[in-house]
């Protein structure tokens, strides 16, 4: 019996090569607006402070654009918002999941699950994972945004490319990536300062967050 689903991944690499002949390359999509001027800089009354990223590890993450934020909340840790937009996705401006660059930092989930987050009238999903390394733990949020969408799921995100650059010429996406440090110490002096476990700080800085990359993304084709 053929196994389908083992073959799903060989099979959408071929659809890109098939779309990428057929369409030609999609052409970079330049931001409506920088980043940095749309992102939040402030959250739970604190100030944004930006978080710089070495210059060759921006480069090898092959993003146009990228804003990294921290926000001192409690004075437990940084709960940190890092959006990475590409322009296009061909080539080595291809987009780094989470789950791939965390654990290959040295983090190693421990949870992973899909929230359901209110943003307006609206609901998005969006990945949550929980990861560690050595004695630290955090809380991961994050999801990809662009064309007119919001996603969580990497597969369903490499099919909506392969569709928008086939169809549109467009395949232009933002990685969204949220922080909060957990573990039983940093629970507990999250919800002192804040009155919010860390799951309620994410969802807040998400629904802040979706609207605001919003405006920096080009218009839906």
């Amino acid at each position: 019996m053929i196994r389908w689903p083992s073959y799903l991944p060989a099979g959408i690499l071929l659809t890109g090569a098939v779309v990428s002949a057929v369409a030609g390359t999609p052409h970079p999509t330049p931001l409506a607006k920088p980043l940095r001027t749309t992102l939040p800089l402030e959250f739970l009354g604190k100030r944004a402070v930006d978080i710089p990223i070495d210059a060759d590890e921006a480069k090898a993450s092959g993003v146009s654009d990228y804003s990294h934020r921290g926000f001192d909340v409690g004075g437990w840790g940084l709960v940190t918002l890092y959006v990475g937009y590409h322009a296009t996705q061909q080539g080595e401006n291809r987009m780094h999941s989470p789950t791939l660059c965390l654990p290959g930092s040295g983090w190693t989930p421990v949870d992973s699950r899909l929230m359901s987050v209110p943003v307006g009238a609206q609901r998005f999903s969006v990945n949550r994972y929980v990861l560690q390394k050595g004695g630290q733990q955090i809380l991961v949020y994050y999801w990809f945004q662009g064309r007119g969408r919001v996603t969580s799921g990497e597969t369903q995100l490499k099919l909506n490319a392969f569709k928008d650059a086939f169809l549109k010429h467009r395949d232009e996406e933002a990685l969204v990536r949220i922080t909060v440090p957990v573990g039983q110490a940093a629970w507990t002096a999250a919800v002192g300062t804040t009155g919010l476990p860390p799951d309620s700080i994410a969802v807040r800085l998400t629904a802040i967050t979706i609207p605001s990359v919003e405006q920096a993304l080009p218009t839906a084709p």
